[in-house]
């Protein structure tokens, strides 16, 4: 018990626990105060709290009224808030759905989104084959990375897909892989025509990648739905016509979501 108390110990951050004791003193009874008020609040120092709100104003954690010179929790919050809402919303959504798949098909099962212009997968099933995916819940990967990736790409706009593709270029992942920024757009387009896209050992070997997006009441993609079929469960030479049916599995998972999230299809 000592080691797991020192252990703990040796990770905790000074700086980062004063500035979060200080996020922890608003609250709906309080959701303004003076920097006077915070010092009183956390017993720190008048000069090392306001070198902490100032640092968290300019991250927009924070913002301060400028005619009171009182502060209130800042939009940066509401934003990593709705994000959280959004993933917790869509889990339960996609709950059912990507578990009937995953029956259906004995293949891995995918939920990713785009969390500041990264691939972040949300949820998963794991498949009956031999070959595990490595892409747990919680793993971030570049926007472009895969099945997953290229459907939420593909329903950005231009300017964000090329900024995305300047901070992270396409790289290969096996000898399959696009790296071609041209052909990768057209490969966006082919997407946003025919709804999904179905990739060959792109992104690894051995695997095809089946996935399609998912909206939300406000009609904008907010996620992407994928199967992950391993040489096991589908013949790579003859996949054409075996993931006709898995695809047409996908769609109807992904439109279940979708209504479930508030979708209308007018």
């Amino acid at each position: 018990m000592a080691f797991a108390n020192h252990k703990k110990a040796l990770y905790r951050v000074q700086a980062l626990e004063r500035a979060l004791d200080i996020l922890d003193c608003f609250t709906f009874q309080n959701r303004e105060m003076s920097l006077s008020n915070v010092v009183k609040r956390t017993g720190l120092n008048k000069t090392t709290a306001k070198r902490l709100i100032s640092n968290l104003t300019d991250r927009g954690y924070l913002q301060q009224d400028p005619e009171t010179k009182r502060y209130q929790l800042g939009l940066r919050l509401f934003e990593l808030g709705g994000i959280v809402f959004s993933s917790f919303s869509l889990r339960k959504a996609a709950g059912y759905p990507m578990t009937h798949l995953q029956n259906a098909t004995g293949a891995t099962v995918l939920l990713g989104m785009n969390m500041d212009d990264q691939l972040v997968y949300v949820d998963k099933r794991e498949g009956h084959g031999m070959l595990r995916i490595s892409s747990d819940i919680g793993w971030r990967r570049p926007l472009h990375y895969g099945m997953l990736g290229m459907v939420l790409m593909a329903y950005l706009s231009p300017k964000d897909v090329k900024r995305i593709l300047r901070q992270y270029p396409l790289d290969a992942h096996t000898r399959f892989s696009i790296t071609d920024q041209e052909v990768f757009s057209l490969r966006l387009e082919k997407i946003r025509k025919e709804g999904c896209v179905i990739e060959r050992e792109e992104a690894v070997e051995k695997v095809i990648g089946i996935a399609a997006p998912i909206r939300d009441y406000s009609r904008r993609v907010i996620a992407a739905l994928g199967i992950a079929l391993t040489s096991g469960q589908v013949s790579l030479e003859k996949e054409a016509g075996e993931t006709e049916g898995i695809r047409d599995l996908l769609l109807k998972a992904c439109d279940d979501i979708s209504d479930e999230l508030g979708y209308l299809k007018i």
